[in-house]
């Protein structure tokens, strides 16, 4: 886009919203928005490829439109450009719309923040003690997360009515309710079943009547399934070998995502915390508020907002990542600043771009960026050099954090879990001095160091990402491991089924592997970390949910039962059973 082009948008845009005072924007004002907007263009240009998937992007600033374009194409099919009217699915941005939403309804007496939400949802399992509608606001509810067990069973819920049969299922909780913060995509979907049983219509109309419509924002959509032409919406895109390809929405769940909306539209959410007409003053200062955890401790995750702090200067921000989108919403309220960046593809980080936006515009008051990480030069190593640093790593008291590292076809690198070929090596380039380094997908740099502390001691190894503090392990014995033989292996062979997930896992003894098979999904091998306990991961490789499989045996030695755990933390599922119906 040309400079001309950039400073007749930023005009027609506070045109449209109004001027910061009566006598409009100036030719001064012009030139600096002209090389602002410039300074936005390069940065894009970095990123997007005219005839691939790209982004949106919007800045607002006390208000007021200052900046709203696209770069690259809504849908490669149609070929059809992104504009500041393109609608991109917010993921996780949906949620601070339904917190509102929810707040409107308690505003009106219809609803209470304290109410069980089984008096709502009576199919809801008794869980001991009431989950109330404030937990689901603020991830207290310790409900497990339903993408997590997405992961679990490789058979999606993409309905409203597959997760509702899939909560009813739970027999229990990844930690007592109240008692911790614990990000589940659970909450605001079954807040979103709440508002629907409250205001008598479907989640989408009640969204789109009691806050869309009202705030001005009447191209934004809840996609649930209703057949209807969108020409403005972008689709996601697989981006791979340098050929992108579209993603159509495969789910309409709705309440947590599935929420569509323009950089132009945001402006008017935005606005509106400077200005509350949907809400008022009240509810909007209740959204910036912190809750409190039973224990008096405050979480900085504000009603579907986190609240926290960018390069000195204070935010209130949230992004999301669904159907091949990630977007970010980024507001600066002492500077009275927002950026909002939206993106159509999964390797287009939308959050990093909203950051760089952000220091366009607000550089001068922000601290020094950090340094971009920069690789060590490479030096050359030979394959019997590279095989002194192979082994299993990782703290003695955690077993189940070790991390595999190994030499395969002449390269050193870590072993990860891997959806469909099983595992994959991650390549680490050597740097010499006992240092290699990993360059992630995004640009982010690792540098794994191998020391050993004393003669005779275990080798120890460092990993830093990007210059973070580093993480620390240390090469467990041979003597340590856990090598079953294949008549050990053979023991644990048979179908487990969970209720819970109303699925059956059959796991076989291929030699002294063990391999999970469920139906209609690649095998998986189970990784033997002591006796009674196997690691595996599920989903993308590129964001693995790692799970503990830890089987549970009577007095007589026999296996009864085992149980599935992830780490505690986002997207977490803990305590699922499997018991044993059929041996081999």
């Amino acid at each position: 886009m040309t400079a001309r082009c950039a400073v007749l948008t930023a005009v027609v845009m506070l045109q449209a919203y109004g001027s910061a005072d009566a006598q409009g924007p100036t030719a001064s004002d012009a030139r600096v928005a002209s090389r602002l907007a410039r300074r936005v263009d390069s940065v894009f240009a970095r990123e997007v490829r005219a005839d691939g998937p790209g982004c949106a992007v919007g800045v607002y600033q006390r208000g007021q439109v200052v900046l709203a374009r696209g770069y690259g194409l809504a849908s490669v099919e149609d070929r059809r450009p992104i504009t500041a009217r393109t609608t991109f699915n917010l993921g996780s941005i949906a949620k601070p719309f339904t917190a509102l939403g929810a707040l409107l309804l308690e505003q009106q007496g219809k609803l209470s923040l304290e109410d069980d939400v089984r008096r709502w949802i009576p199919e809801l399992p008794d869980f001991g003690s009431p989950i109330r509608v404030r937990d689901l606001l603020h991830h207290t509810s310790g409900l497990r997360d339903y993408g997590a067990v997405d992961a679990l069973t490789g058979r999606p819920v993409a309905t409203m009515d597959e997760f509702l049969g899939l909560m009813t299922a739970q027999q229990g909780l990844n930690f007592p309710t109240g008692s911790a913060h614990e990000y589940s995509h659970s909450d605001f979907v079954l807040l979103g079943v709440v508002i629907e049983r409250v205001a008598g219509v479907s989640f989408a109309r009640y969204l789109e009547q009691a806050v869309l419509v009202p705030l001005g924002m009447r191209g934004s959509f809840v996609h649930d399934g209703r057949a209807s032409g969108r020409k403005e919406r972008a689709f996601g895109h697989a981006v791979a070998g340098g050929r992108a390809r579209v993603r159509f929405p495969g789910s309409v769940i709705v309440a947590g995502t599935n929420l569509y909306a323009s950089v132009e539209d945001l402006a008017r959410w935005d606005r509106n915390f400077d200005a509350p007409d949907v809400g008022g003053s009240a509810i909007l200062t209740r959204m910036l508020s912190r809750p409190t955890l039973a224990s008096g401790d405050t979480i900085p995750y504000a009603y579907g907002l986190r609240l926290g702090a960018h390069r000195g200067l204070r935010t209130v921000s949230r992004g999301g990542h669904d159907d091949a989108m990630t977007s970010e919403v980024i507001r600066f309220p002492d500077q009275r600043t927002t950026v909002a960046t939206l993106c159509n593809a999964d390797h287009l980080q939308a959050r990093q771009l909203a950051q760089a936006v952000a220091g366009i515009y607000l550089g001068s008051q922000m601290r020094p960026a950090p340094p971009k990480p920069v690789p060590p030069a490479t030096v050359a190593m030979a394959p019997n050099e590279l095989a002194r640093y192979a082994g299993v790593y990782g703290p003695r008291d955690q077993p189940s954090l070790r991390l595999p590292i190994e030499v395969r076809n002449g390269v050193l690198g870590e072993v990860l879990f891997h959806e469909t070929q099983d595992d994959t090596l991650i390549a680490m380039t050597p740097a010499g001095g006992g240092r290699f380094f990993e360059i992630g997908t995004t640009g982010n740099v690792g540098l794994f160091t191998f020391s050993p502390p004393a003669p005779g001691a275990p080798m120890r190894l460092s990993i830093s990402w990007n210059g973070e503090p580093a993480g620390e392990g240390e090469r467990v014995p041979d003597s340590l491991l856990w090598r079953p033989s294949a008549a050990e292996v053979a023991e644990y062979a048979g179908v487990w089924f969970s209720q819970e997930l109303d699925a059956g896992w059959r796991l076989e003894p291929r030699g002294s592997r063990l391999v999970l098979h469920r139906q209609g999904q690649p095998d998986l091998t189970l990784r033997p970390v002591e006796r009674d306990l196997f690691m595996r991961g599920f989903g993308s490789w590129v964001s693995t949910l790692n799970a503990e499989l830890r089987f549970h045996r009577d007095g007589a030695g026999r296996l009864t039962h085992f149980i599935v755990s992830t780490p505690p933390g986002e997207d977490s599922v803990r305590g699922l059973r499997f018991v044993r119906v059929s041996a081999p």
